[in-house]
C-alpha cells in the first residue's frame, strides 16, 4: 500500500457511518429496516436496544450478549469474546454478509476501559488518567479494523452526550457529541465519513402513528456531533435533515454530488 493521486471526484459514500442519538430515536430500527441484507447485527454487552431488532426475519441476523448470572466474566474475557465474534462475522464464518451493524458501541468502550484499568472503572475506583489513552487506542484499533473489512456496509450506533466546548471552563457551553469518554467523544468523528444524529418527534406524534424520525447530517444548533466528509461544494447542497432511511440518504448524497459537478462544468 502507498500514496495515490486521485483525479476523479466520487459520490460521497454512506458505506461507513455512525448513527448517534438518544435512546428510543429509532437508531437500530432504521438500520434493520433500510440497510442491505444479509444484515448481521452484533449487540455489544450491556446494550439494551436489541428488543427493537425483528426476530425470525430473513436476512437479519442478531447476536445478543447474555451474561451468566452465576459466573461473571472479566472485562478482558468479554473484550476477547466480542472481537472474536466480530471478525468471524466479517469473515463470513456465520453466513453470507452484506452489512455489519455494531449496536451500542459506547457500551463496548466501557468494557475496554474496565479491562485496561484492571476492573477499577466498573468498581467505581480511581485510576491513572493516562489509561484513558490506552483504552482510546484499543477502541480506535477495533473500529479501524472493522471499517477496513471487505464487507460492503458497516454502521455503528452510539448514544449521545454533552461535551464541553472548553473542558477547562466549569459551567461553560456544551454541545452534543457521541457519548464516549474524554477526547474520544470528538475524535471518533474523524473515523467515519458520515455521522448522523438521530431524532424522534415524540411530542408531535399523532394517535395511532409512529413518531417522525429524522437524521441530522450537519452540525447545527445544540448538535455538533453530525458531519458529512465531502467537498464544500457538496456539503453546501445538503439538507440539514433527512428521513431515517439509508436509500434516501444515498440518493441525497448522490444528488448533492451531481449538482456540484454540474455547477463546475457550467463555469
Amino acid at each position: 500500500m502507498g500514496y495515490t493521486t486521485p483525479t476523479k471526484s466520487e459520490v460521497v459514500s454512506a458505506k461507513r457511518m455512525m448513527v448517534m442519538g438518544a435512546p428510543n430515536t429509532f437508531k437500530t430500527s432504521a438500520i434493520c429496516q433500510t440497510w442491505p441484507r444479509p444484515l448481521h447485527i452484533q449487540v455489544y454487552p450491556g446494550e439494551k436496544g436489541n428488543a427493537t431488532i425483528p426476530l425470525g426475519v430473513e436476512g437479519v441476523i442478531p447476536y445478543v450478549w447474555q451474561d451468566d448470572p452465576i459466573t461473571k466474566m472479566s472485562s478482558s474475557a468479554v473484550v476477547a469474546a466480542v472481537e472474536t465474534l466480530t471478525f468471524e462475522i466479517l469473515g463470513a464464518k456465520h453466513g453470507e454478509i452484506r452489512s455489519f451493524s455494531g449496536d451500542g458501541i459506547h457500551k463496548y468502550y466501557a468494557y475496554i476501559l474496565d479491562w485496561v484499568t484492571g476492573g477499577a472503572f466498573f468498581r467505581g475506583e480511581e485510576f491513572e488518567p493516562r489509561l484513558y489513552s490506552k483504552s482510546h487506542e484499543h477502541f480506535r484499533f477495533y473500529i479501524q479494523r472493522v471499517m477496513a473489512s471487505p464487507v460492503e456496509y458497516v454502521v455503528f450506533t452510539c448514544w449521545d452526550g454533552r461535551e464541553a466546548d472548553d473542558p477547562g471552563t466549569k459551567g461553560g457551553p456544551s454541545h452534543i457529541y457521541p457519548d464516549l469518554p474524554g477526547k474520544m467523544a470528538k475524535s471518533i468523528m474523524g473515523e467515519f465519513g458520515i455521522v448522523v444524529y438521530s431524532t424522534a418527534d415524540w411530542a408531535g406524534r399523532q394517535p395511532g402513528k409512529l413518531a417522525k424520525g429524522e437524521w441530522q447530517l450537519l452540525p447545527e444548533g445544540k448538535v455538533w456531533g453530525a458531519a458529512v466528509k465531502a467537498p464544500v461544494e457538496v456539503v453546501q447542497r445538503l439538507p440539514v435533515k433527512v428521513p431515517q432511511s439509508l436509500p434516501v440518504l444515498e440518493q441525497t448524497l448522490a444528488g448533492a454530488w451531481a449538482a456540484s459537478q454540474a455547477s463546475k462544468e457550467a463555469k
